[in-house]
């Protein structure tokens, strides 16, 4: 069973009686002579004893990384990746807490006067989405059966296309509980927002508990540890001082900068930049990139999503109630310009209801889109149809001009 096969023992951590039981194991397995290779003979050097040696060093075994820290869907890192953080835009009446990774809680959060509520991000956790559907619907409410994800709800959680779990019941042994748990997943990787409490309460918050998962995002620390982390993009309040200067906030003596009150920072770049059509009205307030407003209801903005191309054309056509697209349906689109490329262009009327519960309806979408390295880009614009019809050559037209910053 040895035969032609070096017997490597571990040298950092000697045990006498280890060669003699490894002998007869040997001769027991292979019934046989047992046969070693030619001695080898290594300095003193090449294999000091280590008496305190742990188990790893003496098994040699790899470094392993947690879950919670490891990388989540689609390889973005989990909350101990570096000197990322994942943040979120609070609401009104909720604070942000401390994150706890090795509890799988990459990011908390509380309701002010609401104790017994319990809110957390985890950036990617093993067991698939069926095993964690199970667990979050057979386990801790109680239910027969956990549904399919296709059936549950189409969120967005952290710039991706997720589901919603809606859960009532009782919770734990406490009954009149709710959850809400945004979850997207990649392979046995489930990424999740959790919000458990008194029905009441996760009910009353349901819209702002969607705006977190819609605003979820990685973001560098801030070179002050007592600061909050600084998104990409993020412009700093007007009277924020300049940063770099001498003293602890940036700022010289009594308070001001070497040359008097600094002038408002200038905002950081946008990833993409376009040329905004008149009537279009810059959204404030927004986690989407080129956000803007129109008409009675319209609305119109830039983002980015995982998965293929037709998978988010599907999902977007369910947005209107619609069947998804046959191959060749999808084969036929026609085409757009976009990012200084073709795309295809998703066109389509029926009732509107998006991910975060805005319905309108007798509503018509338009939906510029493609793949653009690992993701897909895409520009979307949903009004009433008359709206969308009288902004359909200036959406064109702003696809067009649409750039990634330089």
């Amino acid at each position: 069973m040895l035969a032609n096969r070096m017997l490597r023992l571990p040298m950092t951590s000697p045990r006498p009686m280890l060669v003699p039981f490894v002998l007869c194991c040997a001769v027991a397995c292979g019934g046989g002579k047992v046969e070693f290779s030619a001695p080898k003979e290594v300095t003193k050097e090449q294999r000091p004893t280590v008496f305190d040696a742990s188990a790893k060093q003496r098994l040699d075994l790899p470094e392993m990384r947690g879950t919670a820290g490891g990388q989540g869907p689609q390889g973005a890192p989990g909350a101990q990746g570096g000197d990322k953080q994942w943040v979120a835009v609070v609401p009104q009446g909720w604070e942000a807490l401390a994150a706890n990774p090795g509890k799988f809680r990459d990011a908390q959060w509380r309701i002010t006067g609401q104790a017994d509520c319990d809110i957390y991000f985890t950036a990617g956790v093993g067991g698939g989405v069926k095993g964690n559907l199970a667990r979050w619907y057979t386990q801790q409410f109680g239910k027969a059966e956990a549904p399919a994800a296709e059936s549950l709800e189409i969120i967005e959680l952290a710039g991706r296309t997720g589901r919603l779990a809606d859960l009532s019941g009782t919770f734990a042994g406490k009954s009149g509980w709710a959850a809400l748990i945004a979850f997207a997943w990649q392979g046995d990787q489930v990424t999740s927002l959790k919000f458990t409490g008194p029905e009441a309460v996760v009910k009353a918050n349901r819209d702002k508990f969607l705006a977190v998962a819609r605003s979820l995002k990685l973001a560098t620390a801030s070179p002050n540890p007592a600061a909050p982390p600084i998104q990409p993009g993020q412009a700093m309040p007007d009277n924020h001082p300049p940063i770099g200067g001498s003293g602890p906030t940036g700022q010289g003596a009594g308070g001001q900068s070497g040359q008097g009150n600094p002038p408002p920072p200038t905002p950081a770049a946008a990833p993409f930049h376009a040329t905004v059509p008149a009537g279009w009205a810059a959204k404030p307030g927004t986690s989407r990139v080129l956000h803007h407003t129109f008409g009675a209801d319209g609305e119109v903005y830039l983002s980015q999503l995982g998965g293929t191309l037709k998978q988010n054309l599907d999902i977007w056509r369910g947005e209107m109630s619609l069947a998804p697209l046959t191959d060749a349906e999808f084969a036929a689109l026609p085409k757009a310009a976009f990012l200084g490329d073709d795309s295809v262009l998703l066109d389509v009327a029926g009732n509107f209801q998006s991910m975060s519960g805005k319905k309108i309806d007798g509503a018509r979408m338009l939906v510029a889109a493609r793949l653009d390295g690992q993701t897909i880009t895409f520009a979307k614009l949903v009004a009433g149809a008359a709206d969308t019809t009288a902004q359909l050559d200036a959406f064109r037209a702003f696809c067009g001009s649409v750039r990634r910053a330089q």
